[in-house]
């Protein structure tokens, strides 16, 4: 094809950019939404002593599990083009939340497996191709414009709770949830895609469906070779493997919920009541972890340090984004609007310090420490003590932390040359995997600590569980940080060495 029909390369990166931003936000909100309300799925049935549903909670947790599984599924599969599955996502999330509003559904299925459960599941099915369609378009783009899209993807996941809620305030929908807002947002977000489809198809010259990789990056496939960009089937693996032990775990505590909580006489006293809520608000803490040792252990195996941190990034601002930015445009609109620009400008600055001094400090670990100060601040007994600032205390932090975080994450780990990205993008796509899902399966384990430690309920040291964890997610990132740059000193030491002593006769 002539060179002349073909999108030049800064329009195709600003529409890939656009495109990424309205996907993370949609992620951002919609995904995390299903994640949160599967993670509620044992402890909304039957409240407070009523039995629990085994075929509801099994349903809404597997399609919390489903989420991460069928992300990282769609970023590594090399014959899947990413922004034609990212709109498909969009749509059929759509669907399932049209359905679901006409017919006064939710996302916790309520009832045995009926409309509900396939209403759970699809909108887990349409959010996970959206988010994996992005991160392969990500992974798969050229190297120079790689970074920007990754930056724009991580802007959206920060800054999508002010997203939905501008399409609310522009569309006259105040502060409900849903309506013309809803709509407006989703035609938007599949107008951005599908721009981003078709420059990306004009600028390739040849469809889209016939190969996933980018023109001016790497080639993925030779005749007679093996696809370089063919993905790894291990990051798919390990993804299935730890969400089968989330499943695993949370549905052991609704049996451990369902037996302990009903006593003989059908009251529940002191004693059992602070033991299960025990069990439902900290057993999970532990389901999230081992979940992640698994992420954590695969990604070492692929791209070591570098591949690590995002894991451990992930994994820790999951239930950070489940916290997400309070704004109100509606009552608060200058102070929202400041939170917005904030997080942007940190997620450009993390991106920034990426590229150019990577090996300055582990900004990632504190971006994640600056936005756990802010999960101690949404607590109603704190809010009451700071009127008028109450919602700026706890959404700034968070918009600078997880900006500065995910901005230097998501951006280090497709342009670090650990990474692999320019020799095998298949590789790159699935560390990005990895790293999504370690966000999906820690906020869909992690979502009732969040919550009750919000103060919806006696939350005695549940309040501190979230920021501890973080604060530790930290600490391993530092380490991996100090790891990193002791290998990187040793291998400088070992090519001089061979440099000074030359050719041995």
């Amino acid at each position: 094809m002539d060179g002349s029909t073909r999108t030049p390369p800064a329009a195709a990166t600003v529409a890939g950019a656009v495109a990424a931003v309205a996907v993370g936000a949609y992620f951002g909100t919609r995904g995390l939404a299903v994640a949160r309300q599967a993670g509620f799925a044992d402890l909304v049935q039957g409240f407070p002593t009523g039995s629990l549903r085994l075929s509801g909670t099994l349903v809404a947790l597997g399609a919390g599990a489903l989420l991460a599984v069928v992300l990282a599924a769609v970023a590594v599969a090399d014959r899947l083009p990413g922004w034609p599955v990212a709109l498909a996502g969009l749509a059929l999330d759509y669907l399932a939340g049209e359905v679901g509003l006409r017919q006064g559904a939710g996302l916790v299925p309520q009832q045995p497996p009926t409309a509900e459960g396939v209403l759970a599941v699809l909108a887990a099915v349409g959010a996970g191709l959206a988010l994996g369609g992005a991160l392969s378009a990500v992974a798969r783009s050229a190297p120079a414009r790689r970074w920007p899209v990754a930056a724009a993807l991580a802007a959206g996941l920060v800054v999508g709770p002010g997203v939905e809620d501008l399409f609310r305030l522009a569309a006259g929908d105040g502060v409900a949830s849903g309506g013309r807002g809803w709509s407006a947002q989703v035609g938007v977000s599949v107008l951005a895609v599908v721009v981003a489809a078709v420059l990306r198809h004009r600028e390739s010259g040849r469809p889209v469906g016939t190969a996933n990789a980018d023109p001016a990056g790497p080639p993925t496939g030779e005749p007679g070779r093996r696809s370089a960009g063919r993905a790894p089937i291990g990051a798919v693996v390990a993804t299935a493997v730890a969400a089968v032990l989330t499943l695993a775990g949370l549905m052991t505590r609704w049996w451990v919920v369902d037996v302990f909580r009903l006593s003989p006489d059908g009251l529940v006293g002191p004693r059992r009541a602070r033991f299960v809520e025990s069990v439902a608000y900290f057993s999970p803490v532990a389901v999230a972890v081992v979940a992640g040792l698994v992420l954590l252990g695969y990604a070492w195996r692929t791209g070591r340090a570098t591949a690590a941190r995002w894991v451990v990034l992930g994994f820790a601002t999951g239930p950070l984004l489940l916290l997400g930015l309070r704004l109100g445009f509606v009552g608060e609109r200058a102070q929202a609007y400041l939170v917005l620009l904030a997080g942007v400008a940190a997620v450009v600055a993390g991106a920034t310090l990426a590229r150019l001094r990577p090996g300055l400090l582990p900004w990632d670990a504190v971006g994640l420490l600056l936005a756990a100060l802010a999960v101690p601040f949404a607590a109603p007994t704190v809010q009451a003590e700071l009127p008028g600032t109450g919602t700026l205390v706890v959404s700034l932090p968070s918009a600078l932390g997880l900006g500065l975080a995910l901005g230097f994450g998501l951006v280090l780990v497709v342009t670090a040359p650990g990474a692999d990205a320019d020799r095998d993008p298949g590789r790159a796509a699935g560390v990005l995997a990895l790293g999504a899902a370690a966000i999906a399966l820690s906020a869909l384990a992690l979502a009732p600590t969040v919550i009750r430690g919000l103060g919806l309920g006696p939350s005695e040291g549940v309040a501190l569980t979230v920021p501890m964890l973080v604060a530790v997610s930290a600490l391993v990132l530092v380490l991996l940080f100090g790891f990193g740059r002791a290998v990187d000193r040793i291998r400088r030491d070992l090519r001089a060495e061979a440099t000074t002593e030359g050719p041995r006769p």
